[in-house]
């Protein structure tokens, strides 16, 4: 392409001249002229091809730097962008366990709630019960009360029906520190068994200022 274009250039200038019709002698120093300026001109031709051909080669070097520069950046791009994924996933990773594990968690503690309202209920039941025990304990212990209280009116109107009668041969001992059924008994000149059986006594336990009826011998 090189030589096609210095040819042209060539040809080009040896036609645009029209030849004199001068002497040999003329002709052949116009044409060495022509051939000099010919000669002159391909060489500015080479160096402007020369120069282009450095600046192409300096533009090809320059190409081949930024395509060298814009794959590492692609590379190192791909790269970056490759350590953002692998940490985007292993983020994701952990937030789906963490997720698995509130969930499980949830579960666990919906599961105790179920068991807990359970327990409360047998609890709550439990009290009602107990609570209702507790009334018809209530109710057994005023029935008793109001018993006691019959039996305390009854047994004041025996008292006093007996103090009424006043039966002979009985005495009333009341009892003094250091007293025994035996001592009251040796002091009356009569019978343990008489004085228990008298004041309705199972055991020979007597109080300080219990009073007993002590019969005659």
């Amino acid at each position: 392409m090189k030589n096609r274009l210095l040819f042209s250039c060539a040809l080009a200038v040896l036609t645009s001249c029209a030849p004199l019709r001068t002497s040999p002698h003329d002709e052949k120093h116009q044409w060495e002229l022509k051939l000099h300026e010919v000669q002159t001109h391909l060489d500015d031709i080479k160096h402007h091809v020369a120069c282009f051909q450095t600046e192409l080669e300096i533009l090809d070097g320059r190409i081949k730097f930024y395509e060298n520069a814009l794959t590492s950046l692609k590379q190192q791009d791909i790269e970056k962008q490759q350590i953002k994924i692998e940490q985007i996933s292993q983020e994701l990773h952990a937030l789906e366990k963490k997720w698995c594990k509130l969930a499980k968690d949830k579960e666990e503690e919906k599961e105790d709630l179920h068991r807990l309202i359970s327990h409360a209920n047998d609890t709550k039941a439990a009290l009602l019960q107990f609570k209702s025990k507790m009334q018809e304990f209530e109710q057994d212990l005023l029935t008793q009360d109001r018993r006691f209280e019959e039996l305390g009116k009854i047994k004041g109107s025996i008292d006093l029906i007996a103090k009424s009668l006043k039966l002979p041969g009985l005495k009333t001992h009341k009892v003094r520190a250091g007293d025994t059924l035996e001592k009251i008994a040796s002091a009356y000149h009569t019978k343990v068994d008489l004085i228990k059986k008298y004041n309705d006594l199972n055991t020979d336990l007597i109080v300080v200022g219990q009073e007993l009826r002590i019969p005659s011998p």
